[in-house]
Order: C-alpha cells, then sequence, then structure tokens
C-alpha cells in the first residue's frame, strides 16, 4: 500500500504557535516562503530562534531577502537545517537612459552575501523572472544567469517554468504573481528561448546536482554559461526531451541527467578539441555524482575511473589544462558508500 504524504498550510499568523505541533503531526520539512517575513528582520530573527527550540531537526525552505543576511542570521542559520531562496531581482534603484527604464540589480550585494554563505557552509539557491519587469530584456536575464552562476548557488530556480493551476494554457508566472509579458525590449520569440534556458538550467545544474563542478569544467571550454545552457536546450530538443513537459522533467531520475550530461560534456569538448580534458571531466561529475546519490538516495555506486579519486578532489582539479599537465592517469575501480558521517570510497 503506497505510503500518502499529508501537507499542512498555516497561515504567517498561525505559524509560530504550530511548531510545537510538528513532531505530533509528523512534519519533517517546511517551506516558508512569506514575503513579510523575508524582509523583516526583526521578525526573521524571532522565527529562527523559535525553530532552534521547537524544530531542530525538520528541513526548512526559507524564502529571504538578500539585504537581510549578515552574522548575525548566519549564526541562527548555522544551527538549523535549511535552504535560503534568494530571489534575484532588479534594484529598486533602477535608472532611465535615453528616456528608457534600464533593468539592474546590485551585483556588489549579492556577491558579499553569497560568500558569506558559502563560506559558513549554508545551502542557497536564486529565483530569476524573466520579462516581469519594465526594462528588462532577454540579454539582461542571460546576464543574471552568467552572474548568479559564479557565485555558486546550490540550485537556480524559475518559478516562471510552472503552468498556472487555473488555466489550461502554459502561462508563466512569478512568485511575486506577475505575468511575463512582452515588450519594447523583451519580444515573445525572447519569452520562448528564455524558458528553453530555464528549463536547460534546471535540468543540468540544479537537477543534475552541478554546483562542485560547474565552473571547473566551463572555464576549459571558456563558454558563458548561458550559452552552455542554450547550446543544451537545442541539444535536448535534438534527443527527443519535450522541454514544455514539465512533468516528465521533474521525474527525471539523478542517474538519467547524468548521463545526458555526460553525452553533452563529451560533445562540447570535442567541439573545442579538447577530448583528452573530457577524460578529467567525465570522472570529476562521476565521481561527484555517486556522492550526492549516496546523501540524498542513499544508493551505493562502483565507479570505473582514468584517475585517482584522492586526484579528482584534491586542489589541482581546479584546473583541468593543469590537472591534465601535472597528475598522472590510474585506472582504477572504486565503491562509493555510506560513511559515519559523509560519502566514503574504498578501491576494488
Amino acid at each position: 500500500m503506497e505510503n500518502k504524504i499529508s501537507q499542512f498550510n498555516f497561515t504567517h499568523e498561525n505559524l509560530e504557535s504550530q511548531l510545537k505541533t510538528f513532531s505530533q503531526k509528523k512534519i519533517t520539512e517546511l517551506y516558508v516562503h512569506d514575503e513579510k517575513l523575508a524582509s523583516d528582520k526583526k521578525l526573521l530573527v524571532h522565527f529562527l530562534e523559535t525553530c532552534t527550540r521547537e524544530i531542530p531537526d525538520c528541513y526548512i525552505s526559507l524564502k529571504i531577502q538578500p539585504h537581510l543576511i549578515d552574522s548575525e542570521i548566519i549564526n541562527l542559520l548555522s544551527q538549523l537545517f535549511c535552504s535560503l531562496e534568494i530571489q534575484m531581482t532588479e534594484s529598486k534603484n533602477s535608472i532611465d537612459a535615453k528616456d528608457k527604464k534600464v533593468f539592474l540589480f546590485d551585483k556588489k550585494l549579492y556577491s558579499k552575501k553569497a560568500a558569506l554563505l558559502n563560506n559558513a557552509g549554508l545551502i542557497f539557491g536564486f529565483d530569476l523572472d524573466f520579462a516581469t519587469n519594465a526594462g528588462d530584456s532577454f540579454k539582461a536575464f542571460r546576464d543574471r544567469i552568467d552572474f548568479a552562476v559564479t557565485l555558486y548557488p546550490n540550485h537556480i530556480d524559475f518559478p516562471q517554468l510552472e503552468k498556472t493551476a487555473s488555466s489550461d494554457k502554459e502561462t508563466s508566472i512569478s512568485k511575486s504573481g506577475s505575468l511575463e509579458k512582452c515588450t519594447g525590449t523583451y519580444s515573445s520569440q525572447d519569452i520562448a528561448y528564455s524558458k528553453k534556458i530555464a528549463t536547460a538550467t534546471k535540468i543540468f545544474y540544479t537537477s543534475g546536482r552541478a554546483v562542485p563542478w560547474f565552473n571547473i569544467v566551463l572555464s576549459s571550454l571558456k563558454i558563458a554559461p548561458s550559452k552552455f545552457f542554450s547550446d543544451f536546450a537545442e541539444w535536448l530538443t535534438c534527443n527527443n526531451v519535450v522541454l514544455s513537459d514539465y512533468e516528465k522533467i521533474e521525474n527525471l531520475t539523478h542517474k538519467e541527467i547524468e548521463k545526458m550530461q555526460l553525452l553533452f560534456l563529451e560533445m562540447k569538448f570535442e567541439e573545442k578539441q579538447k577530448e583528452h580534458l573530457f577524460v578529467i571531466a567525465k570522472d570529476i561529475v562521476s565521481l561527484y555524482g555517486a556522492m550526492s546519490r549516496i546523501e540524498l538516495e542513499n544508493e551505493e555506486s562502483v565507479l570505473n575511473l582514468s584517475f585517482n579519486p584522492d586526484d579528482l578532489l584534491s586542489p589541482a582539479s581546479l584546473n583541468l589544462n593543469s590537472f591534465s599537465d601535472n597528475v598522472c592517469m590510474e585506472e582504477c575501480k572504486i565503491k562509493v558508500y555510506a560513511g559515519e558521517e559523509a560519502p566514503e570510497y574504498k578501491f576494488l
């Protein structure tokens, strides 16, 4: 008999009082995407302190405005099992240039806050919208993707990929409730391309758990992330993956995605005539993928590698060209399994 998962909805007003009931209701995950809580530090501090007392072992997905992230908030978050959802949007100080509104966002703010989160080892991701604000453009959307990837988020999400429940049409809506719309700077064709790039990013980067190695690979290929994801979207279409079938995409397993990642990467390295570097990239992708499946699915893996895993997980792998020149190949077979505190591997 299939176990039915119970879901509970709470309002901002009654959430705190309900935290005491989580154990009784066997609630293990909490999604808090409340705009008021996300932007009011006093409320947020109180909420996090209450969570530490009442539900320290519950997974929390928490929406937060970047300007609230400081040492006090990070200290509280470090005591919880949580993931931050940070909206990457335009600056409040948008400017006019030649009578045209320019879509801007504060790169320094996001860089500073992402560095704090990464240094603390916290999980975070970005929510990216497109064509929902006056002055936004397809180029600006691609630039946001390129910038977001440099900050090493664990995931990049696009709320507009979800269909509205009230319509049979493929309508996109942002978390703020704004529908995408055609403008003088964002055409209907641009919106269609944006959806494809967003879907490809979600598959390859987020569902593909690529954050540990993605920037290493792109540095070797010398290609911008948005161009890489655009090419991946085209490759998926050529391989009969329907990018608008979001339900099927959501059901892809990590192993299925990893297979697609490696096939696509092999093609990109061949295009750049860097097949010798793909051998290294393949080992890195396979090793990190196996370690993620131990953590998330408790699934053991047996890998045939061309290099010693100690070398693949060392700082030497941060530059594939240097790795190729200085690290000797060492074909081996390993088993990745669950250790007491983290994934481990042994030679077979």
